[in-house]
């Protein structure tokens, strides 16, 4: 008995020195040990064991928003790093494979198929159910549809028809974020379902490929194709991204993308008679509009409600002004504003309140003895016109002038250029504004000569008051 006790003691020793070295020797290779992707793209790990009887392996990535596995086949979901480890589940050992996901560039049509369900078609309807414009907008996030603020605005507009490629339709009555200057607004529609939010991402480098999809005169479910002019470009303060891929209205508020389908931009407006020359608001811009839930009769209401002109200040013309709707407020009674006529077709409206009888004086300054082919016109509430500018020779200096009594009330003043020029000369024309509301006796005699030394007076008041 002893003796089997001490064969079957040694037998076991044995056996465990056996195992033990088995398991040492135990070895797990993968193939690749790195490797590169492109989202959508997938690649099989192959992996080798030696010193393992029947190996079990198991998977895990560690973030699944990049890659996932299953069996060894790796998916790239999205840009970025992640790694796969691969376990022996017999004898604990595992490998690491480290992976880099990149976006795929997207041709035109593949670019349509990503984004063009999350683009959106919208007609704003006013209080007796009437369509009164179109315009585009798209979803980033649920519940959200993005778009310009002069695509919702509109006196009488009280909600947003919006229409998706799926056929789905809903309809917005609030919005949850605006901001005029921006020309930004943020629909609030909670009730949206099976629409993706589209990536986004800061603007590549200039001469990158872009697309812009939107629905250009009611045309819905279009594309465009072109190239990002310059990334960064800055119009009456304000940056913007210039860009080539052909847009008519309708496209605004629509996405710009770049070519990994990713928003870069808000489409905003053409230069008329431009080869191309098209802009789109920095999407990062919507980071900085305040948030505030409000219907969309309320934002109509505030476009009306515009400050009693006083003080002193300086005002840069901001794009789109072509109409009264898309008016500048102008809120200072004394100062200076700085604008540009982009062609022979552009017209820049300023928008200003009275609550007293006023005398208004402006003046307009253009350079290059350019003043014979502009007219300043003042019009009323309605679009009516009231007076038209005349020409004056002030010293040599060729400017536009209006004087003019106001009774209270809400005014608008059109800046625009008339024929006589080649269109050449028309295009990025800067201008100056000076003008003064006073409540004092008429300063402008009837006499031409006399009006113009006394404009010429005014004139360098308001100059040296603005330069001070």
């Amino acid at each position: 008995m002893k003796k089997w006790i001490g064969v079957s003691s040694l037998l076991i020793l044995l056996f465990f020195f056996y195992t033990a070295d088995s398991v040492s020797a135990a070895s797990l290779i993968v193939s690749p040990e790195k490797m590169t992707l492109v989202t959508g793209q997938t690649k099989t790990i192959q992996v080798k064991t030696k010193g393992i009887s029947k190996p079990s392996y198991s998977w895990k990535t560690s973030d699944r928003n990049v890659v996932t596995v299953s069996k060894g086949k790796v998916k790239a979901i999205g840009a970025g790093k992640a790694t796969i480890t691969v376990y022996e589940q017999k004898t604990k050992r595992k490998q690491i494979v480290a992976v880099t996901v990149n976006w795929k560039k997207l041709d035109a049509q593949a670019a349509f198929k990503s984004v063009n369900p999350s683009v959106a078609y919208i007609e704003m309807i006013d209080r007796n159910g009437d369509v009164t414009s179109l315009g585009s907008g798209f979803v980033t996030k649920q519940g959200e549809v993005v778009t310009n603020h002069h695509v919702v605005s509109g006196t009488d507009n009280e909600r947003a028809r919006i229409h998706f490629p799926n056929g789905m339709i809903y309809e917005a009555k609030y919005v949850k974020a605006v901001n005029e200057q921006l020309d930004l607004a943020i629909l609030d529609v909670p009730q949206m379902v099976n629409i993706a939010s589209l990536r986004t991402s800061k603007a590549g480098s200039t001469g990158s490929v872009i697309y812009a999809l939107g629905s250009p005169q009611g045309v819905r479910n279009t594309i465009t194709q072109g190239i990002l002019s310059n990334r960064r470009v800055y119009i009456g303060g304000f940056p913007y991204i210039q860009f080539n891929a052909s847009i008519n209205p309708g496209n605004s508020g629509g996405p710009l993308v770049d070519e990994y389908g990713r928003v870069i931009g808000i489409v905003k407006m053409k230069l008329n008679d431009s080869d191309s020359m098209n802009y789109a608001i920095p999407y990062e811009q919507l980071d900085t509009v305040l948030r505030k839930r409000q219907t969309i009769s309320d934002i109509q209401q505030q476009l009306v409600e515009i400050p009693v002109v006083q003080g002193e200040g300086e005002l840069d013309e901001q794009e789109l002004n072509d109409t009264f709707d898309q008016a500048d407020i102008i809120p200072y009674a004394q100062g200076s504003i700085s604008g540009t006529t982009f062609d022979e077709e552009d017209v820049d409206i300023f928008r200003f309140h009275t609550n007293r009888n006023m005398k208004l004086v402006l003046l307009g300054e253009y350079g290059s003895q350019l003043a014979p082919y502009f007219k300043i016109g003042l019009y009323d509430v309605e679009g009516e016109p009231i007076q038209y500018s005349e020409q004056f020779d002030l010293e040599g200096n060729l400017i536009q002038g209006l004087v003019v009594n106001l009774v209270p009330g809400d005014y608008f003043i059109a800046v625009f250029p008339i024929e006589g020029l080649s269109a050449t000369d028309y295009q990025e024309t800067p201008y100056d504004l000076l003008y003064e509301f006073t409540t004092g006796e008429s300063l402008i005699s009837s006499n031409q000569f006399d009006k113009s030394q006394q404009l010429y007076r005014v004139f360098s008041d308001i100059r040296k008051k603005s330069v001070d």
